[in-house]
C-alpha cells in the first residue's frame, strides 16, 4: 500500500474507533440513567401505596366520627 491510501484509511479508521467509543459511552450513561430511574419510580411507588393506606384509614377515621355524631345528635 501506498502513503496515499494508508494515510486516508489510518483517518477513516480513527474516527470509527471515536464514534464506536463514544457509542458504548453513551450506551453505559443511558443504562445508568435508566436504572437510577427504575430506583426513583420504586421509591414513588412505595410512598404512594403508603399515602394510599394513610388516606383510607383517615377516611375510616372521618366516616367512624361522622357516624358516632350523628348517633349523639
Amino acid at each position: 500500500m501506498t502513503k496515499e491510501t494508508l494515510l486516508p484509511l489510518g483517518v477513516i479508521l480513527i474516527c470509527a474507533v471515536a464514534v464506536t467509543v463514544a457509542v458504548v459511552l453513551v450506551a453505559r450513561l443511558f443504562r445508568a440513567a435508566m436504572a437510577e430511574y427504575r430506583t426513583a419510580v420504586d421509591r414513588m411507588t412505595r410512598q404512594q401505596d403508603q399515602v394510599s393506606t394513610q388516606l383510607t384509614d383517615l377516611t375510616n377515621r372521618v366516616a367512624e366520627i361522622e357516624r358516632i355524631l350523628r348517633s349523639v345528635g
